[in-house]
C-alpha cells in the first residue's frame, strides 16, 4: 500500500499530461559566491535521442567560470581525455546548440569544497587516457565518478549513457545519488536507492522505475516519463 500514491500519481500523469515536464530553462547565478553546477547538453541529432553530453561548471567565490569535461578521445598531457575551460558566464553554457539542462547545483562552502576536491581528483582519474564511447569511459562516466568522489549527490539522465560504466568485467559502488548502490558489467548491471528508484542497465541503457517523484525512467527521449526531477 506504501506505493499506492507515487503508482496512482504516475499513472495520473500519463493518462494526463503527457508525462514530461517541460525543463527549465537554464539560471546562471549571478552573484559572487562560490558555484558548482552539474550540467548535460543534447549532441546533434539523431544522437540526440538517445544521449547527453555532460560537464561541470564552477566557480570560486569572486571568480571566474570554469568547466571540466572528458571533450576529446584523444589524450594529452596532463589530463589525458579531460579538458579544462575559462568560461564565459552566459555564453559558454552551452554544448553543440542543443538544450542545456541542469542536474545539480551547489554553493557555498559546500562548492567551495567540491572546488578543491575537483581540482585534486580530476589529474588523478584513473580512465583520463582511456576513452570509449561505448561502453565506457567516456564524457557521463567522468562526471560520474567526480561526483562519487567529491560527495556532490546528483543523477546523470538515463539518456547519458557510459555513467554506470564500473569496468569491462564487474564493478561495484554506491551511487552518484548518494543514497543507493550498484553493480555493474558492461553488459548488465542493477541499482537500487532511496531518491534512485530502481534501475536494470541493460548494454549500458537504464530501464526502471522511480517511486518519488514518480516516473518510469527509459534510455530514449528524455529520459523519464512522469514527474521530472533530473
Amino acid at each position: 500500500m506504501r506505493w499506492l500514491l507515487p503508482l496512482l500519481a504516475l499513472g495520473a500523469c500519463v493518462l494526463g499530461s503527457g508525462c514530461v515536464v517541460a525543463q527549465q530553462p537554464v539560471e546562471v547565478p549571478q552573484d559572487t559566491d562560490a558555484h558548482v553546477m552539474l550540467l548535460s547538453g543534447a549532441l546533434p541529432k539523431p544522437v540526440s535521442a538517445v544521449a547527453r553530453h555532460p560537464w561541470l561548471a564552477f566557480r570560486e567565490r569572486d571568480g571566474e567560470w570554469e568547466r571540466y569535461e572528458v571533450a576529446s578521445s584523444s589524450p594529452r598531457p596532463p589530463l589525458g581525455t579531460v579538458r579544462y575551460h575559462r568560461m564565459h558566464p552566459l555564453t559558454d553554457f552551452a554544448a553543440g546548440g542543443g538544450d542545456v539542462r541542469v542536474h545539480g547545483s551547489w554553493h557555498g562552502n559546500k562548492a567551495t569544497e567540491a572546488i578543491q576536491c575537483l581540482r585534486r581528483e580530476v589529474p588523478r582519474y584513473p580512465d583520463k587516457n582511456i576513452y570509449r564511447a561505448w561502453p565506457g569511459p567516456n564524457s557521463n562516466t567522468f562526471i560520474d565518478y567526480m561526483l562519487r568522489e567529491c560527495d556532490l549527490p546528483a543523477d546523470l539522465p538515463s539518456t547519458a549513457i557510459g555513467k554506470d560504466y564500473r569496468g569491462l568485467v564487474f564493478g561495484a559502488s554506491l551511487s552518484s545519488g548518494g543514497t543507493g548502490i550498484q553493480l555493474e558489467t558492461a553488459i548488465v548491471g542493477a541499482k537500487v536507492g532511496l531518491t534512485e528508484g530502481v534501475e536494470v542497465h541493460l548494454f549500458q541503457m537504464a530501464w526502471g522505475i522511480d517511486f518519488w517523484p514518480p516516473a518510469l525512467i527509459v534510455p530514449i527521449g528524455p529520459g523519464r516519463f512522469g514527474f521530472d526531477d533530473r
